[in-house]
């Protein structure tokens, strides 16, 4: 039998500072997202950055929590239910897991062997489709660091990069179709920015490494399959933490459109399978009120995957090697 684990990146426990706080901190102590040794990291981001940024992140978070009872946060709302999903339709076991915050990857790989004892195979599924040291590496190190702590009877496969895997492009297109058939004048994909100097060290490794090499054969296979003139498509880049970040910036270029002549926009986010702090505040509120308060006329926001039959299908043949 065959178990799944889908990872992502985290999300605070709850929207309260206290949670917000940790959650900054812990995933900027990590020394391949801050791209410092490891006690500057830690040092910097729990006695420094965390506590002046928690009250500002806070409001952030209240504007796109989720309103259930009880409440929750987007990634761990849409993620679950894409688990849950997954389990029903393809009758194969599925927990989730978080780098930073809870449910822990040792958490997820603790209840799926209680629930499997005849496990024989782990797929770890990476909910980034393109290669970062602050995202996919810092994974693949925490996945490792505790199944190879002790033995098992079963054994672990990671899911590579998918940026170009015709499951993957077609789900986007499908899902992003609907919301293309009004009148644009331009399609931007917006992608998380990253530090320059780790993009250039990535690189130098190959192409199975190079964010940007990725993100360029992402954004030429979708406007393929979408049937988009290149021209007509802008990409930028979002939550960035100082100028010497890949650009051009979600936030600074935004409000520029109106005066080119482009008024009517619509734009997607190909690097998330699930929405989060990124697109559902600096694109879908941010960048909309930026974009609109500059002379724009209509801003399309279109979701991510999310918990979609598209997300199912496209992870199941992901997996699945089809």
């Amino acid at each position: 039998m065959r178990g799944i684990i889908l990872m992502n990146v985290g999300t605070p426990a709850k929207c309260e500072k206290a949670d917000v706080q940790k959650f900054i901190g812990d995933m900027l102590a990590d020394p391949l997202v801050m791209g410092k040794p490891e006690w500057i990291s830690s040092l910097l981001a729990r006695n420094i950055i965390a506590p002046l940024s928690a009250s500002k992140s806070l409001k952030k978070y209240q504007l796109i929590w989720r309103k259930e009872v009880p409440a929750f946060s987007p990634i761990t709302y849409y993620l679950q239910n894409l688990a849950d999903k997954l389990e029903k339709q393809k009758n194969v076991p599925v927990e989730i897991a978080m780098r930073y915050g809870e449910p822990s990857f040792s958490d997820a790989l603790e209840k799926l062997e209680k629930r499997c004892p005849l496990l024989h195979e782990l797929i770890v599924f990476p909910m980034y489709p393109h290669y970062a040291q602050s995202t996919t590496q810092t994974a693949i190190d925490e996945v490792g660091r505790i199944f190879y702590k002790y033995p098992h009877s079963f054994r672990l496969k990671i899911v590579s990069p998918y940026y170009k895997h015709p499951a993957y492009i077609k789900a986007l297109a499908d899902f992003a179709k609907p919301y293309l058939e009004k009148d644009l004048d331009r399609i931007a994909f917006c992608y998380h920015s990253l530090p320059i100097n780790q993009i250039e060290e990535a690189r130098q490794k190959g192409k199975e490494f190079d964010y940007v090499y990725q993100l360029k054969e992402t954004n030429h296979l979708l406007a393929e399959q979408l049937e988009i003139a290149p021209n007509k498509i802008i990409v930028l880049y979002s939550s960035q933490r100082s100028d010497n970040w890949i650009k051009p910036y979600l936030n600074k270029e935004i409000g520029d459109l109106p005066r080119m002549g482009w008024k009517k926009i619509a734009v997607m986010a190909p690097g998330f399978l699930i929405d989060n702090m990124e697109t559902l505040y600096d694109i879908n509120i941010e960048a909309r009120e930026l974009f609109l308060k500059d002379g724009g006329e209509d801003f399309t926001f279109i979701p991510c995957l999310n918990d979609s039959d598209l997300a199912v299908e496209s992870i199941w043949k992901i997996i699945s090697g089809v």
